[in-house]
């Protein structure tokens, strides 16, 4: 069975198709690497929870590293099984939640130097609620619409399931656009209010350690997001 879409066109693919000689040695390298980091990250979270203090991007970087071990894993997979379009799709979309949960941990530092700055405005509910929670709540709910999507994408020949499937993929791809450049928007926040205590370390280095990441991440998300929309066309036409 061939690894491209029903329509014909080959889809976009993370890394390209892996081969048994070069994928298999280098994937396991780096699932020990990531399997070490995640040990790390999990070691300082639990010392800081006993010590009362909740670090969350301790427990999201441990994610991330579990989810890019069982990405490199199911890498491995395809690589056994280069023809099998399932495998093919549980690779890509292991790949995709990696990212989002990189989104998510550089929006976590940014809301809390706005914590550190702003700590009344910080715990209102109203902002609270809305810088928080929901883009949290939006992200999670679009993941499994992505998912769906991209499954129908490369399953179905129904033209009217693949129009539909487009707005869907359009409608979340601009949620995900938002929500990674979401951090420029706290910190401009957290900037342009003159702030009610004195921060702690050095605040230059903070903004631009956030700065760098989200511009990263922000444009490799515009990137996928223009690569996706010409692939879809293509496959309309």
């Amino acid at each position: 069975m061939s690894t491209s879409s029903p329509m014909g066109v080959p889809p976009a693919i993370f890394g390209g198709i892996p081969s048994l000689q070069v994928d298999i040695p280098i994937s396991a390298v780096v699932i020990a690497c990531y399997l070490a980091i995640g040990a790390t990250h999990m070691t300082i979270f639990q010392k800081n929870r006993r010590a009362g203090r909740k670090f969350t991007p301790s427990a999201l970087c441990f994610g991330f590293s579990m989810a890019r071990v069982a990405t490199f894993t199911m890498r491995i997979v395809w690589a056994t099984r280069p023809t099998n379009p399932d495998v093919m799709i549980a690779a890509n979309a292991l790949v995709a939640a990696g990212v989002i949960l990189l989104w998510c941990i550089n929006r976590v530092f940014a809301t809390r130097l706005l914590g550190e700055y702003h700590p009344r405005l910080y715990s209102r509910p109203v902002f609270e609620f809305s810088l928080r929670r929901l883009p949290y709540v939006i992200i999670i709910c679009c993941v499994p619409m992505v998912l769906v999507a991209m499954v129908l994408q490369f399953k179905t020949t129904n033209p009217q399931i693949r129009v539909a499937t487009d707005i869907l993929l359009k409608v979340v791809i601009s949620f995900f656009l938002a929500f990674t450049f979401s951090p420029f928007l706290v910190l401009a926040i957290t900037l342009l209010i003159p702030g009610e205590v004195e921060g702690r370390g050095k605040t230059g280095t903070k903004v631009g350690v956030i700065v760098a990441a989200t511009t990263l991440l922000w444009d490799e998300d515009c990137d996928d997001a223009a690569a996706s929309s010409c692939e879809r066309g293509a496959m309309v036409l």
